[in-house]
């Protein structure tokens, strides 16, 4: 309730792919299950729109979810998926060849360790499959939610296994499963699969997710006759981490060409984010993390500068250790402030961890929440700060400035991309202490 769903989300998502690049033999298979349970949930929440559906985020949590029993077994059992797989290549459903090899089917295993992990009701709800021939029309929003994620899961599995030949049968019979549950025309069954693969390729860059070389979407858009155009393809690499935010400022800058427009800062902040993401998998130095993160918050903001300042317990004081920009090595010997509480922006975002953005230092809201210290040694007029917390306790803290009045102009959407930085610098710290 505090976060938001987008940024649990986000952060879920970060760890979940940490932990699943570990083990390098089933990375890729791994990659394309994540990739299929966001596609399905995005799919969810454009066939739940207008209808009886209270939250379209809890429709994408659940439809993720859905398939988590898969995913398990891909992970801690994947010679046996892979058994299963061959089984089903060879005729057999998927819940009667994982039964045959596992003893249990997917979806119960996948029940079963939400219920052990005690998943909320409607979450584990959320993941009941839907066997009946005939669909039956809900009777609750609950029913409707269940009736969304099946009707998602079922037409992103059609779309990734069936031929193009077989679209227009296969969405027929698909709307006539589901025809008293959803009313729902073959129509808006493909121009929902559409938009979800639009948004999708939209939100690929704040989950740290490259969808570029994905075999499951590269089926789907066949199936669907949206084949990538050549900037997408560009676009999608430049996702996926191909070209690192360095490369990609330093592209931008080659040949002085007035004709070249500055690269999104989404790229560069998303590229940032999948570096990071494959760094933390290796052995890395805990400050050539950091200095990664605070670069690409840098160059991909185009801030003026920024700095992380590290927590000191010997000097009970928050102290500036590197950072980057014009002039920052005059800067950074003069910031640093006591741990002890004062009323000013700074202790209030490392004692609450709060995130803050300072459009003008000036402004009669604000003036006297300034530090003295601050307006002699820095005076940018305007900055952001994003606390590093660990167990409720700051231990650092990024800033990053700009030296003209109400200039950080940020969406929302870079505002997320920075906090998912940010928080894997919070990773990066924990499985170093």
């Amino acid at each position: 309730m505090i976060l938001g769903f987008e940024t649990v989300r986000n952060i879920a998502m970060t760890l979940i792919l940490l932990e699943f690049l570990q083990n390098k033999a089933q990375a890729v298979q791994l990659k394309d299950e994540v990739i299929q349970a966001i596609f399905s949930g995005l799919v969810a929440a454009q066939l739940s729109a207008g209808h009886n559906i209270r939250d379209a985020e809890e429709v994408i949590v659940c439809s993720m979810f859905h398939k988590l029993g898969r995913m398990l077994a891909i992970f801690y059992f994947f010679d046996e998926s892979q058994e299963i797989c061959r089984l089903i290549e060879q005729g057999e459903s998927e819940e009667h060849a994982s039964i045959k090899v596992l003893g249990v089917s997917y979806h119960e295993l996948g029940l079963g360790v939400a219920q052990s992990w005690h998943f909320p009701p409607r979450l584990v709800a959320g993941m009941r499959k839907l066997s009946d021939e005939k669909v039956h029309s809900p009777n609750s929003d609950l029913d409707y939610l269940i009736v969304t994620v099946n009707l998602a899961h079922e037409l992103c599995e059609i779309a990734g296994s069936s031929t193009a030949e077989k679209k227009h049968q296969s969405l027929s019979k698909l709307a006539e499963r589901y025809g008293n549950a959803a009313k729902i025309s073959e129509r808006e069954l493909s121009t929902s699969l559409d938009a979800g693969l639009l948004e999708l390729t939209h939100r690929s860059g704040v989950l740290g997710v490259g969808i570029g070389k994905s075999p499951l979407l590269a089926r789907v858009r066949k199936w669907s006759g949206n084949a990538l155009t050549t900037e997408q393809t560009q676009n999608e690499k430049e996702v996926d981490g191909i070209t690192s935010p360095d490369q990609a400022v330093e592209q931008q800058s080659e040949g002085n060409d007035a004709d070249v427009q500055p690269l999104n800062p989404e790229v560069i902040l998303g590229a940032g984010i999948q570096d990071v993401t494959t760094s933390l998998v290796s052995d890395f130095n805990l400050n050539d993390i950091l200095q990664m993160i605070l670069e690409t918050i840098y160059r991909g903001m185009a801030f003026n500068r920024t700095i992380i300042l590290i927590r000191d317990n010997k000097q009970n004081a928050m102290i500036a250790k590197f950072g980057l920009g014009e002039g920052v090595a005059v800067v950074i010997p003069h910031f640093r402030f006591p741990l002890s509480f004062v009323p000013d922006v700074f202790h209030l975002s490392i004692e609450k961890g709060l995130d803050i953005a300072i459009e003008d230092i000036h402004a009669p809201n604000i003036a006297d929440k300034i530090p003295a210290w601050y307006r002699t040694s820095i005076n940018a007029p305007c900055f952001m700060l994003l606390p590093i917390m660990v167990k409720d306790k700051a231990i650092g803290l990024f800033y990053a400035d700009k030296l003209k009045l109400n200039a950080l102009n940020m969406s929302q959407h870079q505002l997320s991309l920075m906090r998912t930085l940010r928080n894997q610098a919070v990773i990066a710290i924990k499985q170093k202490t």
